[in-house]
């Protein structure tokens, strides 16, 4: 039997077709020609997982995401359908993950197998749950410090605007006079420090003098220690026998002593009494001036004319006459 040509062309295309089929689902995960079961698994979010998605148990490859659709009633939850190797059954209890993948974000599931000497048959649900990946992790962790960072540059901002207003250019003249104040009170610090080092560096420094004879006194007050006892003890003494004598009637009668004493002195002052008289009175002064004015005169004619007062001759032939002195 001769196969024309067109039936071979015909075989030839259904070869390529098959191989194409074949091709196209190898690269998209899956293999046509292995058994597998399909599951199912209900989760909130997906986060990015697609259709040809691997399927891994220990880190291995035993199966891949089939499809994914919404649920029915608008739950708002996902349907994922995965496809599973029959020879490798999965116990129940056994929780379908979803994981990142790598660290660019790419997702995968993942089954944690739970012993147990039951196991899923195919078409069953599995328990599905989300697995914080590092990314999620990491993002997480950022938002606190996000929010912190703005509130730090919120305030950076404000310190930065209040800065420009007090560093205007006025304040900025003050700042500079300031410093310069400043400098110059560093300078005379500093001279005077030069000053006192060479006060004590100096031997005829007069600081240097000073804590000598400071030094010195010390000295001689440690050295009459002895004398000062003595001193203390006779001031001791004198303060107990001050508080022994009657010294409040001692007080008291000097300050009837002086109360006395102004009463003579006021009457005096008013010309009260003998003393009065004599202090308020200038008769006597006027008395007692013209008195000395004629003991001059008598002692003055007595020196002139002495022979008027003592006569020791036997016979007078003259007298001398008194001549009045001539003022």
């Amino acid at each position: 039997m001769k196969i024309t040509r067109e039936v071979k062309i015909g075989l030839f295309a259904v070869i390529c077709l098959a191989v194409l089929f074949w091709g196209v689902n190898f690269l998209k995960g899956k293999n046509v020609f292995s058994r597998t079961n399909h599951y199912y698994a209900v989760f909130k979010r997906v986060d990015g997982l697609k259709p040809t998605n691997d399927v891994l148990l220990s880190g291995f490859k035993v199966g891949l995401v089939k499809d994914i659709k919404f649920e029915k009633g608008n739950t708002g939850r996902l349907i994922v359908t995965i496809l599973i190797e029959k020879k490798y059954p999965i116990p129940r209890n056994s929780i379908l993950k979803l994981i990142s993948a790598d660290i660019m974000g790419g997702k995968a599931l993942r089954l944690d197998v739970t012993p147990n000497n039951e196991f899923h048959e195919a078409g069953d649900t599995l328990i599905a749950s989300i697995e914080t990946g590092l990314l999620d992790q990491m993002i997480f962790e950022m938002v606190p410090i996000k929010e912190k960072a703005e509130s730090l540059m919120e305030g950076l901002e404000t310190t930065l605007d209040i800065i420009a207003k007090v560093f205007n250019e006025q304040n900025r003249d003050n700042l500079n006079k300031s410093f310069e104040s400043l400098k110059n009170s560093l300078d005379n610090v500093d001279n005077l420090s030069g000053q006192l080092n060479g006060m004590l560096s100096d031997e005829n420094g007069k600081l240097l003098q000073i804590v000598s004879n400071v030094h010195q006194i010390s000295q001689n007050l440690k050295n009459n220690g002895k004398d000062f006892d003595i001193i203390i003890k006779n001031f001791s003494s004198i303060s107990d026998t001050l508080a022994k004598a009657n010294l409040a009637r001692t007080l008291a009668q000097t300050d009837s002593a002086m109360l006395a004493f102004n009463a003579i002195v006021s009457k005096i002052n008013n010309g009260e009494g003998s003393m009065g008289m004599l202090i308020n009175n200038d008769t006597l002064y006027t008395n007692l001036q013209k008195a000395s004015h004629n003991l001059d005169l008598l002692l003055y004619d007595m020196k002139v004319n002495p022979k008027r007062y003592i006569n020791i001759s036997l016979f007078d032939f003259s007298r001398t006459k008194y001549q009045k002195e001539k003022k």
